[in-house]
């Protein structure tokens, strides 16, 4: 069993793919860097909270498994979320830890405290305070809403008390995030029926299309029903750019001209598509 509860957040973020954690050194949290050591998961340091939240962000799009960044309270945390609140407009699996002043003091005008979930509840899909007793199932519960469709970044805050305090509860097994729900047999039906039906059809590709286990399959679908293609930037690279049905990086330096052929299209099929990269309305 882990020693404390900070051993047991490390053994749970190891066990669903956590390599590193990203954050600044500071008094309350050196306990779980500390933990973090002997658990295995790598502490890099960088110079501003800022920028650990893009990293994790960066990592959680190119592991799949969760981003892990890390701060102290107060002004550590308001300068995690700049990069947390990019997680979560992109879509990007990520666990956002702060550490807090013992259990007892929250609330209080003390030190540097600030309410932490008031401050991370717009720009995560939950916050959740770890509480002794209630480790375990916490966590379980923020993998799995990291990892769940749409992906995006969780925040938790951990006080020092409950850290450093001596775990009562084993380690839970790393939960699978819920994927999305297969389209019924009547949606595929309408898009081939669309499809037969369009004249001048076109497609737009987007972030999500990343997370294709099988990406060959893009190129396939759009060759075999010759749909002109444009990519967002996020989607750079899924289908090379040479190919002869690439529109090229759409709302970018061709715009007018890719704005007057998508007007022109009488269907246009989002592949992977996200209206947080690019709003649609300009088509």
């Amino acid at each position: 069993m882990p020693q404390n509860n900070a051993d047991l957040i490390v053994r749970m973020l190891k066990a669903a793919g956590i390599t590193h954690g990203f954050g600044i050194p500071s008094g309350n949290v050196l306990p779980f860097i500390e933990s973090m050591r002997k658990g295995g998961i790598a502490f890099v340091l960088v110079a501003h909270e800022g920028s650990a939240g893009f990293a994790a962000d960066v990592m959680g799009r190119l592991t799949g498994a969760p981003g892990f960044c890390i701060a102290t309270l107060g002004p550590g945390a308001t300068n995690l979320t700049t990069g947390v609140g990019d997680a979560y407009l992109d879509r990007s699996p990520l666990i956002a830890l702060t550490c807090n002043i013992n259990t007892d003091q929250i609330g209080r005008r003390i030190q540097m405290y600030i309410d932490h979930h008031a401050l991370f509840g717009p720009i995560t899909k939950a916050s959740y305070p770890l509480r002794k007793g209630r480790i375990a199932s916490t966590v379980e519960e923020a993998l799995r809403v990291a990892l769940s469709e749409p992906h995006g970044p969780v925040h938790l805050d951990l006080p020092e008390d409950v850290a450093l305090a001596p775990a009562a509860e084993e380690a839970l097994p790393v939960p699978a995030g819920r994927g999305c729900h297969p389209a019924p047999e009547a949606a595929f039906q309408k898009l081939a029926e669309l499809l037969a039906g369009a004249k001048r059809p076109a497609a737009v590709i987007g972030a999500s299309a990343m997370r294709m286990k099988r990406p060959g399959l893009l190129r396939a679908f759009v060759e075999r029903h010759q749909l002109p293609f444009a990519s967002t930037t996020m989607a750079k690279g899924m289908i090379d750019e040479d190919h002869p049905l690439s529109l090229g990086c759409i709302e970018r330096a061709r715009r007018q001209v890719q704005r007057e052929f998508l007007r022109g299209a009488d269907l246009i099929v989002g592949l992977g598509y996200d209206v947080v990269e690019v709003e649609y309305e300009a088509w």
